[in-house]
């Protein structure tokens, strides 16, 4: 039985696994070739990941099966860009910053438990919206999330010189 758990240390190293799967992930869709894994990805980034987590008021919640990590969700109060708080009527966001399923788990309904678990967590500190960025190549996630209710608000774009 699927179990969504909080974070806590027991669980550093499969959290440390999901980010470098999710990094490799990327670096095989990436059509630039600009994404890679450079070296001690893995634990500086998931010290980077952690931080911003502990100071945005932030959770990670793990998807746990027979005691075994099969995915996560990072989710933070995201601060308005400079100058956002007089254009926006939004006081408080959201954003989902990493939902990873292990690639041999997926399409069993873990990332939506994962996904309506942060959204809860949000709501409960009263963020009206949540954000969340998909990497551009990343149809299936785009896909997913669109399937979830979310709409495309931005477009970031890329140019090589």
């Amino acid at each position: 039985m699927l179990e969504i758990k909080e974070y806590n240390n027991k669980y550093k190293e499969d959290v440390k696994d999901l980010l470098v799967e999710l990094q490799d992930y990327h670096a095989t869709i990436d059509e630039q070739k600009i994404m890679t894994n450079v070296d001690n990805y893995k634990e500086e980034y998931f010290n980077l990941v952690h931080n911003e987590i502990i100071e945005n008021e932030g959770k990670i919640f793990l998807a746990l099966k027979d005691s075994k990590v099969l995915g996560l969700t990072a989710c933070l109060v995201d601060d308005l860009p400079f100058g956002q708080n007089y254009v926006s009527t939004c006081p408080k966001r959201g954003r989902i910053l990493k939902l990873i399923i292990k690639e041999n788990e997926r399409g069993q309904s873990i990332g939506s438990a994962l996904l309506e678990k942060a959204e809860d967590y949000l709501k409960s500190i009263d963020c009206k919206f949540i954000d969340i960025d998909v990497f551009g190549t990343n149809k299936q996630g785009l896909e997913f999330y669109l399937k979830k209710g979310y709409i495309i608000r931005t477009y970031k774009i890329i140019k090589e010189i």
